[in-house]
């Protein structure tokens, strides 16, 4: 397993660097920062990510996340899912 893209930020707002993998050939993942130098993978996405970027981008002060893929939807509507894992994920 290869990753293709990489981003490290803050997803949830805890304070906490949290970190983004998509990958091609395996699931993409979001994997939440503990605090206490773990990670836990939180939400794995099955279709291929070339790359990946992260911004605030509908105005409605929540982060998204925009894959890249080929010969498909780009967008990953995650901003729900980033802010409460329990409400499910729509992608």
């Amino acid at each position: 397993m290869t990753p293709y893209a990489l981003a490290v930020v803050d997803l949830n707002r805890d304070g906490k660097i949290d970190i983004v993998v998509g990958n091609v050939e395996a699931r993409s993942t979001i994997y939440w920062n503990d605090g206490s130098g773990h990670t836990h993978p939180v939400w794995r996405y099955k279709n291929a990510v070339y790359d990946l970027a992260i911004a605030e981008l509908d105005r409605n002060g929540l982060l998204d996340i925009v894959a890249a893929r080929s010969n498909a939807q780009q967008n990953l509507r995650c901003e729900g899912y980033i802010q409460n894992p329990s409400k499910g994920l729509h992608a």
